[in-house]
């Protein structure tokens, strides 16, 4: 290409950049002052002052010299007519010396960055009524729950030792593979918390669903002690959409852990979340209903504790059966059921984690998966045996045992 076409290209392309922000400042209508022209024509200006820079090895700090006297400007159109017309917010000031940084970006030839942050920078722009609206239904736990988080991802776990640590004789765990299984799981339920936090009332079904990747038999749980105080065909949508969230949690955990065992579980999982919301949407209407179904944390460090206790005991249940027993693959099955009863989602983390400990090759694997799958939707059959209303359990029953037989199927039909 030639310089000319070069030279084109970028000045198009540099004025397309701010003017794709400035619309937004103009459609939205929350200011009056620097619109698209205004923004169009800084970022054009960051382009031509990377032309100018390249010209004479004296000329090299003329994009910083510009910077500041576009940050300069923008202080001054502030100050002097925008504070007094209150037409001009602190979103829209800073827009500008980010359009001229675009504008330097494409001078650079970085022509995928200055689109990609362009068109993020708009979608933040046009999202600030739902952000706001996002923020004011946060509540102070849940903002601390947030930050915790972000301490344990960002501080604690990068302290943890990488290599494998001797935990019981021949048992050996790396804590910090072992760790970041507990961030990802708490992760899907802080997430999901915040989710149900902001759309939970609006949609019986998206709650469960939201809901069961936290914690499916919880929810199943509610469902069931609702069930008797207001009967609704939807809970029959949202016992489907809380197990399918389960399968699919776990489903997603055995591919980060073992991409061999996921290629044997993936189509039988599938086959089974197919079943449940077939069955589900078949059996109910399709208007919402307003409702609630809100856990009490979304995210904290006991809350992440729990799960690392709860699974590491799985972990060393399955390992110490199949050391001590002489049927050691019946006994390490039988560990496994009782653990998924407890959390199929520590069986599925244990199991794909710790395959050459166990012993196991990937077939076991998958069938040891499918049990902890099994006994977790077990447990929500036994939930709505003692506590669902009739109507409920008569129909919701059905439902899970015609998925698992699905999924006992099609896993026989995959592995052999």
């Amino acid at each position: 290409m030639s310089g000319n076409l070069i030279f084109l290209q970028e000045i198009f392309l540099s004025i397309a950049v701010g003017a794709l922000i400035g619309v937004e400042r103009e459609h939205t209508k929350h200011q009056r002052i620097a619109g698209v022209r205004t923004i169009a024509l800084i970022s054009l200006l960051g382009t031509l002052s990377v032309m100018i820079s390249k010209l004479a090895d004296n000329l090299i700090y003329v994009p910083y010299l510009c910077l500041l006297a576009v940050i300069g400007y923008t202080f001054l159109l502030y100050y002097f007519r925008a504070k007094k017309l209150e037409a001009l917010g602190m979103t829209t000031v800073l827009t500008l010396p980010l359009a001229f940084i675009l504008g330097v970006f494409i001078g650079f030839d970085l022509y995928i960055e200055a689109i990609s942050g362009a068109i993020l920078a708009t979608i933040l722009l046009l999202s600030r009524d739902y952000s706001h609206l996002f923020v004011k239904k946060l509540t102070d736990d849940e903002i601390a729950d947030a930050l915790q988080f972000g301490i344990v991802c960002f501080i604690v776990y990068p302290l943890l030792p990488s290599t494998a640590v001797d935990i019981y004789g021949s048992f050996s765990m790396n804590l910090q593979s072992f760790f970041l299984i507990v961030i990802t799981v708490s992760l899907i339920s802080f997430l999901s918390f915040v989710l149900l936090r902001f759309w939970g009332h609006r949609a019986l079904p998206l709650t469960g669903f939201l809901g069961g990747l936290i914690n499916s038999v919880a929810t199943v749980a509610s469902l069931a002690s609702k069930s008797k105080e207001k009967p609704s065909p939807l809970y029959l949508t949202s016992l489907a959409t809380a197990s399918s969230a389960m399968l699919l949690r776990n489903l997603l955990l055995v591919a980060l852990l073992s991409t061999q065992i996921f290629s044997l579980v993936a189509v039988p999982i599938i086959a089974m979340v197919l079943v449940f919301l077939v069955q589900g949407f078949i059996n109910t209407g399709k208007k919402g209903t307003k409702t609630e179904l809100l856990f009490e944390q979304p995210f904290s460090v006991n809350a992440g504790l729990k799960f690392g206790a709860v699974l590491f005991g799985v972990m060393l249940l399955v390992y110490a059966v199949s050391q001590l027993s002489s049927k050691s693959m019946m006994a390490v099955g039988i560990a496994t059921f009782i653990g998924g009863l407890v959390s199929s989602a520590s069986v599925v983390a244990s199991v794909s984690s710790n395959q050459a400990i166990l012993g196991i090759n990937n077939v076991t694997g998958a069938y040891l998966i499918m049990v902890g799958c099994f006994a977790s939707l077990l447990a929500k059959v036994f939930t709505l045996l003692t506590t669902a209303s009739k109507e409920f359990s008569g129909r919701g029953i059905p439902i899970i045992i015609t998925s698992m037989l699905a999924g006992a199927i099609v896993l026989f039909l995959t592995v052999h």
